[in-house]
């Protein structure tokens, strides 16, 4: 099957992403007035840079390919808009500023992210870190880079024997039980001394999927899995070599939201890892 976007389409995504960071959330970042920040829900923040980064990306992606555009902010106010990704239908996915509690408190650890689902699939990520200047990009069929250049090179580059000992070390994961029920995270809890210990999640996936990917973390763990914080990562994680999908072997699929929680792992070590967690939980 062809990819989706041409290398031009490709290029003209993370020039939009780019373009919409300089424009509408950089200049806000650590500038929020008081009126500028709500709450959706407990701990869930939205921001004017969420809202109007949204708005601005959204006409940009359907110009560079007309499919419907399911953002994080249209969605919290209907939610119907998410529909689209089960029907097998093309899809754009967009997290306007991932991270958003991390930008409210002034760290530089949020992101950009857009998604591309085809087939009820993530077959297409973008994950911009605009304090950092760092691109992940990736597209299934043709491979997962970082700033244009090959993913596997850049890390091989940056780490050289570090990213040779990690590959054989197997780091430890991030998780988090922030928002586990308590019979998931008993398991979770249970599981760690097995596993080796874990380390905090960031709790933006734009940052814990660019770790996954240059094997600052082992494996990734989350109990929750909105579609715009998923798809990108997974995109990219499968160009890289890495397998995203439910410890209960079912797969990951955007359309759906609940059920047991998300393993994303280097593809040789994910159903190791899979099996203790799966048997800590009873799953």
């Amino acid at each position: 099957m062809e990819p989706l976007l041409d290398a031009t389409a490709r290029a003209a995504v993370g020039d939009a992403m780019r373009a919409v960071a300089d424009a509408e959330i950089r200049p806000r970042f650590r500038a929020l007035a008081e009126g500028d920040i709500r709450l959706k829900g407990p701990g869930d923040y939205v921001t004017e840079a969420d809202i109007e980064a949204e708005r601005a990306l959204t006409p940009l992606l359907r110009a560079i390919l007309d499919v419907p555009v399911v953002g994080e902010e249209a969605s919290s106010l209907d939610p119907s808009v998410t529909e689209v990704l089960s029907t097998g239908e093309a899809a754009w996915t967009v997290d306007p500023v991932d991270g958003t509690a991390n930008f409210v408190a002034g760290s530089d650890t949020y992101a950009v992210m857009v998604g591309l689902v085809e087939g009820g699939e993530p077959v297409g990520g973008w994950i911009y870190q605009p304090e950092q200047g760092r691109m992940f990009e990736g597209l299934r069929g043709v491979g997962a880079s970082l700033d244009g250049e090959s993913l596997a090179a850049a890390v091989e580059r940056s780490r050289g024997d570090d990213a040779r000992a990690a590959l054989e070390g197997h780091p430890r994961g991030a998780v988090s039980v922030k928002y586990a029920v308590d019979s998931v995270r008993d398991g979770l809890l249970g599981a760690e001394a097995e596993l080796g210990g874990y380390v905090d999640l960031r709790m933006c996936a734009g940052f814990d999927y660019a770790d996954l990917v240059t094997q600052e973390v082992g494996y990734l763990l989350y109990t929750r899995a909105k579609p715009w914080d998923h798809v990108p990562g997974a995109a990219i994680a499968a160009e890289a070599g890495f397998t995203v999908g439910r410890i209960d072997g079912s797969g990951y699929r955007p359309a759906i939201e609940s059920g047991a929680p998300l393993l994303a792992a280097r593809t040789d070590r994910w159903e190791s890892v899979r099996e203790v967690l799966a048997r800590h939980l009873g799953v």
